[in-house]
């Protein structure tokens, strides 16, 4: 029996072969990923940029959905969810952006696994489907005081605040910044903040 779209906090094992990576010029491509750690050459036409994938977890792994958006690839659209990896190993234990997460009915994990905040990443839906693409079935899905736990993690990461000041966006503001706030964006809101800036 398939199973359903993935939402926020569900939790899939799989392997992430088509992963979205951004170059140092900003440059967005789906890249697939034969092998761990592989330096690639960035796909937009004219950059000679080097893009290093090794920050991807190789393998079959659980993983949490977090958001899913679609990307843009000329001339069309590619549907894709951001993933936050889940690893056995207490390599990262007591950094800030791991969160431990213990075995539940509701999650479905056999054992203790550490949500790694810091390694979150964009993938293609393919990596969610089966051969038929049909949805694959999730193993559980996440307690919401682990949800709200791991939220505040990556507004912690991302260097979110609640009610962000004018002086906050001033002290933080960058190309970086601008990058993750925009992608996390909808179609519909993406092309009103480019027609906003079209018309200054």
């Amino acid at each position: 029996m398939a199973g359903q779209k993935p939402r926020q906090g569900w939790i899939y094992k799989i392997n992430p072969h088509r992963v979205s990576l951004c170059c140092r010029a900003g440059h967005v491509q789906i890249y697939d990923l034969p092998e761990p750690g592989k330096i690639i050459e960035c796909n937009h036409r004219n950059c000679t940029l080097k893009i290093n994938s090794s920050r991807i977890l190789r393998g079959s792994h659980p993983h949490i959905t977090w958001t899913s958006n679609q990307f843009q690839d000329q001339p069309s659209y590619i549907q894709t969810f951001t993933l936050i990896p889940l690893i056995s190993k207490e390599a990262y234990k007591g950094l800030p952006t791991v969160y431990p997460i213990n075995p539940t009915n509701r999650n479905g994990l056999a054992d203790q696994f550490y949500a790694c905040i810091h390694q979150i990443y964009t993938v293609d839906a393919n990596c969610l489907q089966d051969s038929n693409h049909n949805w694959l079935k999730r193993i559980g899905q996440l307690d919401k005081s682990d949800k709200n736990a791991i939220e505040k993690r990556l507004e912690y990461f991302l260097g979110i605040q609640d009610n962000p000041s004018a002086d906050w966006f001033s002290r933080n503001a960058s190309p970086e910044l601008l990058r993750k706030i925009f992608y996390n964006l909808s179609e519909d809101e993406k092309t009103i903040v480019i027609e906003e800036f079209l018309d200054f």
